[in-house]
């Protein structure tokens, strides 16, 4: 078998057991790798007792690479990760990149599944085929970066290495899986369902290689990649993977606060709303606008590169200012920690902020959105100090690492509230609480502003993985007829619309995304025309896999994917989003000023939306759709 290692392995806690699951070329075929086969082993791993909530002994958690994953290949080191959410409803999928998918491959597999829980806590140890379980209450309480010091210490350098930190321990809603320093699952809570199971690290290793039908092929396309890229880079280096190459996902800061697309205090602004606050190009988030042959000024914060294994791209940033960092922040966390609670002139404690998520092991979006309704709550006299024995407003930035630390132990009263969920929250603290909730079924919203960005807002509104911004391609993509004209669609649609339009886009994009993630491919990589033709991707996976798959094949990949969680995540108890009020207030002011969505749009695209995904009117795939993919 070509790029698959034909084998699963399936960790049983309770019996402290393995069992190896083979599968034959077909079934790849059919399911491929990771989000698609994530998916569908958890249907078959629930097809017995079913789980009843996330935190269920029976609530299995699934970890997929993909078919070129262990092989050289630049973007293909992404590892998908899917359980029940206990952040949210239904499953959830998350990804990171690292060496853990990987990790996965050279072990012999093509995916981890862990059930059951440990009576006591516990590291899973995997090396190759065989699997020991060694106490881990020596590492539990103690953050990531000691974890991950130690582990490595005890185990050696060649192990890939997944953690929860004591956020997850204590099964707070929104804690993470890190993988390595700075690799992060962020969304879906999937941390504290490690948590539940008493599992404080996964540690793989293993001398096993992929085999490719053509390696000369893959070598030869890979190369390409690289030399395109580099000269992309080199002519525009203040281009989106210019930025991202100089400064990390950080450098988007600036490119964002331009656009009007930078959340500001809670999301009511889409930039600094003082006209003292940050100049045009602020220094400390980078230059993007750099002309050819201009050398970058890597400034204070961009450190050196942090690349993923065999990346040609190297998003990644050490942190310059904090050398002692597990790495420079990304767009997502400096925004949602920085601009979004207030922080627009105090960078410093933005970062810090952030850092301590990773090391405590919180996601930092959904703990950015946290603080922030509070804040807008205290803004606008909801709550009190008297009502909570604490107050917090924006731009208070000692009281938001106070936060942080009391959710991720639960040290207080409202530390407890907050981190066991922000519906329940928002129960306890009253009706008049939720208009500032900035939230899509227990989400918090990444820092991509639903009025600025109008496509990828309505993605957030919609199962699977509501508050998901990688889920389709942004809006930007609707108004540029070549990129379209490579999708084959004949619609078009300005970039701050919702139509008709807009929703086939987004449908088609949704699709390719999703078949990107069941190759477990990075999308700054494989995103629509960054660095390689459709026909060039089919190209690669047949010359990896020796199927004979056509672009078209993989969208169908894609499609099958994307439904199968829809499946999943409706059995689940998940449903999509009721239109929010927030959504049709208006950008008082800055480069967004005016945008909105009007509800009688956001209902009409629902409509539309619903049909093309072959779906009846209450969001369920019709009995057509799932028979036509075999699912």
């Amino acid at each position: 078998m070509y790029g698959f290692m034909g084998k699963i392995l399936v960790v049983d806690l309770n019996k402290k057991r393995i069992e190896i699951l083979k599968k034959n070329e077909a079934y790849y075929q059919k399911f491929m790798g990771g989000a698609l086969l994530c998916a569908k082993l958890f249907e078959e791993l629930t097809k017995g007792p079913k789980p009843d909530n996330a935190f269920a002994p029976e609530n299995p958690i699934i970890f997929a690479a993909g078919p070129m994953a262990a092989g050289g290949v630049c973007g293909a080191t992404r590892v998908n990760v899917l359980s029940l959410a206990p952040e949210s409803t239904g499953v959830y999928l998350s990804q990171a990149g690292g060496e853990f998918g990987p990790g996965i491959k050279r072990a012999g597999f093509d995916a981890l599944a862990i059930t059951g829980k440990s009576k006591e806590p516990v590291i899973l140890i995997i090396d190759n085929d065989h699997v020991r379980f060694d106490a881990a209450g020596y590492l539990w309480g103690k953050d990531r970066n000691f974890s991950y010091e130690q582990l490595t210490k005890d185990l050696g350098k060649d192990y890939s290495i997944a953690s929860i930190g004591p956020a997850g321990e204590n099964m707070v809603r929104h804690a993470n899986i890190m993988f390595e320093p700075d690799h992060y699952a962020g969304r879906g809570g999937l941390g504290a369902v490690l948590g539940a199971k008493q599992v404080k690290a996964i540690a793989i290793k293993g001398d096993q290689v992929p085999v490719f039908k053509d390696p000369e092929t893959v070598k030869a396309i890979n190369k390409e990649g690289g030399r395109r890229l580099s000269s992309a880079i080199k002519k525009a280096p203040g281009s989106f993977l210019g930025v991202l190459r100089h400064y990390g996902t950080f450098g988007l800061l600036d490119i964002n606060q331009k656009a009007g697309n930078l959340p500001t205090r809670n999301f009511n602004y889409g930039a600094p709303y003082h006209s003292e606050s940050h100049s045009e190009s602020h220094p400390e988030f980078g230059k993007p606008d750099l002309k050819p042959g201009q050398k970058p000024d890597k400034k204070a914060y961009a450190g050196r590169n942090n690349p993923c294994k065999d990346c040609f791209l190297s998003c990644k940033k050490r942190s310059k200012a904090k050398p002692e960092y597990t790495g420079l922040a990304e767009y997502e966390s400096a925004a949602i920690l920085g601009a979004n609670i207030g922080l627009e002139d105090d960078l410093e404690t933005c970062l810090e902020a952030c850092e301590l998520c990773n090391r405590l092991g919180l996601d930092t979006i959904s703990t950015g959105n946290i603080i922030a309704w509070l804040m807008d709550c205290f803004e606008n006299s909801i709550v009190t100090e008297k009502d909570l024995g604490f107050s917090i407003t924006f731009g208070d930035g000692q009281k938001a690492i106070e936060l942080i630390k009391d959710m991720a132990y639960q040290k207080s009263k409202l530390g407890i509230l907050l981190a066991d969920g922000i519906d329940q929250a928002a129960d306890r603290l009253g009706y008049e609480t939720k208009p500032y909730l900035r939230f899509v079924k227990g989400v918090g919203m990444p820092a991509h502003i639903p009025h600025k960005k109008p496509g990828v807002g309505f993605g957030y509104f919609h199962g699977p993985n509501p508050g998901d911004h990688m889920k389709l391609e942004h809006d930007w993509i609707a108004s540029d007829p070549d990129s379209l004209a490579a999708f084959n669609l004949d619609v078009s649609s300005a970039p701050d619309a919702l139509d008709n339009g807009k929703i086939e886009v987004a449908r088609t994009t949704q699709l390719y995304y999703a078949a990107m993630d069941a190759l477990s491919l990075c999308l700054f990589i494989f995103s629509p025309g960054n660095v390689y033709t459709f026909d060039e991707i089919a190209e690669i996976v047949n010359a990896a896999t020796g199927f004979n798959f056509s672009f078209s094949d993989l969208m169908e990949i894609g499609e099958r994917s994307v439904q199968l969680q829809r499946k999943l995540y409706l059995e689940q108890g998940g449903t999509d989003e009721a239109f929010r009020s927030f959504l049709s207030t208006e950008i008082p002011e800055g480069p967004s000023k005016g945008a909105h969505i009007t509800k009688a749009d956001f209902e009409n695209a629902r409509r539309h939306y619903y049909s093309i995904m072959g779906w009846d009117d209450n969001g369920h795939p019709v009995k057509s759709t799932l028979e036509r993919l075999g699912i």
